[in-house]
């Protein structure tokens, strides 16, 4: 584990410290008391059914960019990547395009523009629900942004626009000295043409919708913790915290966006109504069961496929 790594666990162990030094502990552990012991499998359970969703996208990506991969071996790398959740924006699991390369030949290309899609959609899906939370309001508003994002992703991923990027890559002065920055760079670039078949209407809205679910699978997950912990919100209000907390966490350069994501889950669901002891708990829960156990899992699919080896068959390409 990097020292980076290291550095935001003990960063998250002190967040979560002071934050209960603040509210008390005996608060804190009186709010979790009031679950029932369900809960604790429930809660995993609804955001693996949530991944299972987002999985089924990562298969109808591969199909529309013609190197679909049997369910297994596509969901040995697409697990292991959950390892990396935590990187901010969750940047990190663009090495699964490293490990569909190395394992079946696939273009790299392919696995950058599958992530770029995927971040994408999971932004237009946040704040499609987002905008369904606050009652619809910002709306029309959220629709003009995202019709205005869409196109311009359209015109910025033309056939055209790509080839100039990639003269201007060839023309910069320390070209010959930068080999390597330019590869990753030219890559990007062929991974935003193969993004360009990820934004035609079916597949972006295959993958707004499939992303739009797991969100609200999440945010009535939220709904239902208030609700057992004394401090019921309606499901507009845990959609608005659950979506929020996640793009304010994208604002962060911390992993999984620490300190942004706690703060902006915990004062959002006070501000709705909710105790803070409660709020502080089911911000905990919701990291635990985003972030902390699918990192876990996505390690011990990682150490035990090594999807990083390469196959046979790769090889022999």
């Amino acid at each position: 584990m990097s020292k980076r790594w290291l550095l935001g666990l003990l960063a998250g162990l002190l967040l979560y410290l002071g934050l209960g030094v603040w509210f008390g502990f005996q608060s804190l552990t009186a709010s979790l008391g009031r679950l029932a012991w369900w809960w604790w499998l429930l809660a995993p359970a609804t955001v693996a059914l949530g991944h299972v969703l987002l999985f089924g996208r990562w298969q109808a990506y591969l199909a529309q960019l013609g190197h679909p991969l049997a369910w297994r071996p596509s969901a040995a790398i697409y697990g292991a990547g959950l390892s990396l959740i935590a990187a901010p924006a969750r940047s990190g699991e663009a090495l699964r395009g490293l490990w569909l390369q190395r394992r079946h030949g696939t273009p790299l290309a392919v696995g950058v523009g599958i992530t770029l899609a995927e971040r994408l959609t999971d932004l237009a899906s946040a704040l499609l629900v987002l905008s369904w939370g606050l009652g619809g309001r910002v709306l029309p508003a959220v629709g003009v942004g995202l019709l205005g994002a869409g196109g311009g992703a359209w015109l910025f991923t033309h056939p055209l626009a790509l080839a100039k990027l990639e003269r201007g890559l060839e023309r910069l002065p320390a070209h010959r000295l930068l080999k390597g920055p330019i590869r990753l760079l030219r890559e990007g670039l062929y991974g935003m043409a193969r993004l360009r078949s990820l934004l035609r209407p079916g597949p972006l809205l295959l993958g707004t919708s499939l992303a739009s679910l797991a969100w609200l699978l999440e945010a009535t997950l939220l709904h239902g913790l208030f609700n057992a912990m004394g401090s019921p919100i309606g499901l507009e209000a845990a959609a608005v915290v659950r979506t929020a907390t996640a793009l304010g966490g994208v604002l962060s350069v911390l992993p999984a966006g620490l300190g942004t994501s706690e703060l902006t889950s915990i004062g959002l669901a006070v501000a709705f109504g909710a105790s803070r002891p409660v709020a502080l708990a089911t911000t905990l829960i919701l990291r635990l069961v985003t972030v902390v156990l699918p990192s876990l899992v996505g390690s011990l699919i990682l150490m035990r496929h090594r999807p990083g080896a390469a196959s046979p068959e790769a090889r022999s390409l």
